[in-house]
Protein backbone atom coordinates (compact mmCIF):
# COMPACT_ATOMS: atom_id res chain seq x y z
CA UNK A 1 0.00 0.00 0.00
CA UNK A 2 2.71 2.43 0.61
CA UNK A 3 4.84 2.14 -2.46
CA UNK A 4 1.21 2.51 -4.07
CA UNK A 5 0.73 5.87 -2.56
CA UNK A 6 4.09 6.97 -3.58
CA UNK A 7 3.35 6.23 -7.13
CA UNK A 8 0.33 7.88 -6.90
CA UNK A 9 1.97 10.94 -4.98
CA UNK A 10 4.38 10.71 -7.81
CA UNK A 11 1.83 11.04 -10.13
CA UNK A 12 -0.28 13.72 -8.76
CA UNK A 13 3.33 16.02 -8.44
CA UNK A 14 3.36 15.68 -12.08
CA UNK A 15 0.26 16.51 -12.87
CA UNK A 16 0.27 19.22 -10.33
CA UNK A 17 4.01 20.88 -11.36
CA UNK A 18 2.75 20.88 -15.01
CA UNK A 19 -0.79 22.58 -14.29
CA UNK A 20 1.33 25.26 -12.21
CA UNK A 21 3.71 25.91 -14.84
CA UNK A 22 0.57 26.02 -17.64
CA UNK A 23 -1.27 28.31 -14.82
CA UNK A 24 1.51 30.81 -14.67
CA UNK A 25 1.96 30.68 -18.60
CA UNK A 26 -1.08 31.60 -19.00
CA UNK A 27 -1.45 34.38 -15.99
CA UNK A 28 1.74 36.12 -17.49
CA UNK A 29 -0.27 35.83 -21.44
CA UNK A 30 3.21 33.73 -22.56
CA UNK A 31 4.56 33.72 -26.15
CA UNK A 32 4.23 29.92 -25.99
CA UNK A 33 0.72 29.57 -24.72
CA UNK A 34 -0.48 32.24 -27.58
CA UNK A 35 1.09 29.69 -30.27
CA UNK A 36 -0.36 26.85 -28.94
CA UNK A 37 -4.14 28.02 -28.48
CA UNK A 38 -3.40 29.81 -31.56
CA UNK A 39 -2.09 26.66 -33.71
CA UNK A 40 -4.57 24.62 -32.47
CA UNK A 41 -7.38 27.19 -32.63
CA UNK A 42 -6.51 27.33 -36.41
CA UNK A 43 -6.63 23.49 -36.93
CA UNK A 44 -10.14 23.55 -36.06
CA UNK A 45 -11.51 26.69 -37.84
CA UNK A 46 -11.96 25.20 -41.56
CA UNK A 47 -14.76 23.26 -40.06
CA UNK A 48 -16.69 25.78 -38.63
CA UNK A 49 -20.10 26.10 -39.99
CA UNK A 50 -23.58 26.69 -38.90
CA UNK A 51 -24.55 22.55 -39.30
CA UNK A 52 -21.21 21.64 -37.54
CA UNK A 53 -21.79 24.40 -35.23
CA UNK A 54 -25.42 23.05 -33.98
CA UNK A 55 -23.81 19.42 -33.58
CA UNK A 56 -21.01 20.41 -31.44
CA UNK A 57 -23.14 22.80 -28.88
CA UNK A 58 -25.28 19.53 -28.68
CA UNK A 59 -22.54 17.71 -28.11
CA UNK A 60 -20.96 20.06 -25.44
CA UNK A 61 -24.46 20.27 -23.58
CA UNK A 62 -24.39 16.56 -22.35
CA UNK A 63 -21.15 17.57 -21.05
CA UNK A 64 -21.23 20.78 -18.98
CA UNK A 65 -20.46 20.51 -15.11
CA UNK A 66 -24.47 20.23 -13.99
CA UNK A 67 -25.26 17.28 -16.62
CA UNK A 68 -21.44 15.94 -15.75
CA UNK A 69 -22.23 15.94 -12.37
CA UNK A 70 -25.75 14.14 -12.70
CA UNK A 71 -24.11 11.45 -14.76
CA UNK A 72 -21.33 10.79 -11.96
CA UNK A 73 -23.70 10.82 -9.55
CA UNK A 74 -25.40 8.18 -10.98
CA UNK A 75 -22.58 6.23 -11.46
CA UNK A 76 -21.75 6.58 -7.43
CA UNK A 77 -25.65 5.51 -7.37
CA UNK A 78 -24.66 2.24 -9.15
CA UNK A 79 -21.60 1.56 -7.16
CA UNK A 80 -23.25 2.10 -4.01
CA UNK A 81 -25.98 -0.29 -5.22
CA UNK A 82 -24.12 -3.03 -6.76
CA UNK A 83 -20.70 -2.94 -5.61
CA UNK A 84 -19.41 -1.01 -2.56
CA UNK A 85 -20.84 1.80 -0.07
CA UNK A 86 -17.29 2.63 0.44
CA UNK A 87 -16.39 3.07 -2.77
CA UNK A 88 -19.48 5.41 -3.33
CA UNK A 89 -18.58 7.10 -0.27
CA UNK A 90 -15.40 7.63 -2.07
CA UNK A 91 -16.64 8.80 -4.92
CA UNK A 92 -18.86 11.48 -3.57
CA UNK A 93 -16.05 12.96 -1.78
CA UNK A 94 -13.88 13.24 -4.86
CA UNK A 95 -16.40 14.49 -6.86
CA UNK A 96 -17.15 17.61 -4.63
CA UNK A 97 -13.61 17.96 -4.03
CA UNK A 98 -12.91 18.34 -7.73
CA UNK A 99 -15.91 20.74 -8.44
CA UNK A 100 -14.86 22.71 -5.25
CA UNK A 101 -11.11 22.71 -6.31
CA UNK A 102 -12.48 23.91 -10.08
CA UNK A 103 -14.11 26.82 -8.91
CA UNK A 104 -11.67 28.49 -6.68
CA UNK A 105 -9.27 27.71 -9.63
CA UNK A 106 -11.30 29.84 -12.30
CA UNK A 107 -11.87 32.66 -9.75
CA UNK A 108 -8.31 32.75 -8.76
CA UNK A 109 -7.07 33.07 -12.29
CA UNK A 110 -10.07 35.13 -13.50
CA UNK A 111 -9.37 34.41 -17.42
CA UNK A 112 -11.26 35.82 -19.96
CA UNK A 113 -13.01 33.98 -22.55
CA UNK A 114 -12.28 34.22 -25.86
CA UNK A 115 -13.76 37.17 -27.46
CA UNK A 116 -15.11 35.38 -30.45
CA UNK A 117 -17.18 32.62 -28.71
CA UNK A 118 -20.18 31.13 -30.83
CA UNK A 119 -22.20 30.76 -28.31
CA UNK A 120 -23.14 32.85 -25.52
CA UNK A 121 -21.69 31.98 -21.86
CA UNK A 122 -20.40 33.93 -19.27
CA UNK A 123 -18.13 32.51 -16.37
CA UNK A 124 -14.02 32.65 -16.29
CA UNK A 125 -12.34 30.23 -18.97
CA UNK A 126 -9.49 28.95 -17.03
CA UNK A 127 -9.68 25.69 -16.51
CA UNK A 128 -12.72 23.99 -18.29
CA UNK A 129 -15.37 22.70 -16.18
CA UNK A 130 -16.95 21.14 -18.92
CA UNK A 131 -13.63 18.81 -19.85
CA UNK A 132 -12.70 18.46 -15.96
CA UNK A 133 -16.35 17.28 -14.89
CA UNK A 134 -16.32 14.79 -18.16
CA UNK A 135 -12.87 13.73 -17.33
CA UNK A 136 -13.67 12.80 -13.90
CA UNK A 137 -17.18 11.17 -14.82
CA UNK A 138 -15.12 9.08 -17.66
CA UNK A 139 -12.45 8.05 -14.32
CA UNK A 140 -15.63 6.88 -12.24
CA UNK A 141 -17.42 4.61 -16.01
CA UNK A 142 -13.52 3.17 -16.22
CA UNK A 143 -12.19 2.63 -12.41
CA UNK A 144 -15.79 1.70 -11.04
CA UNK A 145 -17.72 0.00 -13.29
CA UNK A 146 -15.79 -1.12 -16.51
CA UNK A 147 -13.33 -2.96 -14.02
CA UNK A 148 -16.00 -5.09 -12.97
CA UNK A 149 -16.71 -6.77 -16.46
CA UNK A 150 -15.17 -10.19 -17.35
CA UNK A 151 -13.95 -9.59 -20.67
CA UNK A 152 -10.85 -7.83 -21.18
CA UNK A 153 -12.13 -7.19 -25.08
CA UNK A 154 -15.25 -4.92 -23.97
CA UNK A 155 -13.23 -3.27 -21.06
CA UNK A 156 -10.64 -2.44 -23.50
CA UNK A 157 -13.83 -1.23 -25.74
CA UNK A 158 -15.66 0.87 -23.40
CA UNK A 159 -12.78 2.64 -22.36
CA UNK A 160 -11.47 3.96 -25.50
CA UNK A 161 -15.10 4.82 -26.16
CA UNK A 162 -15.47 6.58 -22.74
CA UNK A 163 -12.17 8.50 -23.84
CA UNK A 164 -12.87 9.31 -27.14
CA UNK A 165 -16.25 10.96 -25.56
CA UNK A 166 -13.65 13.37 -22.92
CA UNK A 167 -11.89 14.20 -26.44
CA UNK A 168 -15.26 15.39 -27.89
CA UNK A 169 -16.35 17.19 -24.48
CA UNK A 170 -12.96 19.27 -24.84
CA UNK A 171 -12.56 19.96 -28.51
CA UNK A 172 -16.48 21.07 -28.40
CA UNK A 173 -15.22 23.50 -26.01
CA UNK A 174 -12.04 24.81 -28.42
CA UNK A 175 -14.53 24.27 -31.88
CA UNK A 176 -17.23 27.39 -29.90
CA UNK A 177 -14.45 29.07 -28.81
CA UNK A 178 -15.65 28.98 -25.27
CA UNK A 179 -12.24 28.01 -24.04
CA UNK A 180 -9.00 28.15 -25.21
CA UNK A 181 -6.69 24.58 -25.61
CA UNK A 182 -4.29 26.11 -22.88
CA UNK A 183 -7.70 25.97 -20.65
CA UNK A 184 -8.59 22.48 -22.20
CA UNK A 185 -4.93 20.97 -21.10
CA UNK A 186 -5.02 22.34 -17.68
CA UNK A 187 -8.42 20.70 -16.64
CA UNK A 188 -7.29 16.72 -17.99
CA UNK A 189 -3.62 17.84 -15.56
CA UNK A 190 -6.01 19.14 -12.78
CA UNK A 191 -8.17 16.23 -13.20
CA UNK A 192 -5.10 13.84 -13.16
CA UNK A 193 -3.60 15.52 -9.84
CA UNK A 194 -7.43 15.06 -8.41
CA UNK A 195 -7.50 12.11 -9.33
CA UNK A 196 -3.73 10.49 -8.44
CA UNK A 197 -4.63 12.36 -4.78
CA UNK A 198 -7.61 10.51 -4.46
CA UNK A 199 -6.78 7.31 -5.46
CA UNK A 200 -4.44 7.97 -2.03
CA UNK A 201 -7.22 7.33 0.02
CA UNK A 202 -9.80 5.40 -1.59
CA UNK A 203 -10.53 2.52 0.42
CA UNK A 204 -9.52 -1.15 -0.10
CA UNK A 205 -11.47 -2.66 -3.08
CA UNK A 206 -11.90 -5.09 -5.76
CA UNK A 207 -10.20 -2.51 -8.25
CA UNK A 208 -7.19 -1.66 -6.33
CA UNK A 209 -4.87 -3.29 -8.38
CA UNK A 210 -5.56 -1.29 -11.28
CA UNK A 211 -3.66 1.93 -12.42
Amino acid sequence: MASKNKAHLLKASCFLTGFLILAVLVHTNNVLVTNFDTAIQTLLKPLTNPTNTRIVEFITNLGGPVMATIFSLLVIICVYLKYSTRDAIWALVTLASGNLLVFLVKNLMQRPRPSDKLVAIGGFSFPSGHTFGTTIFILFIVYLLIVHFQSRNVRLSLTCLATIWALLIALSRIYLHVHYPSDVLASFLLAGFTWQVARMFQPKSSWHTQS
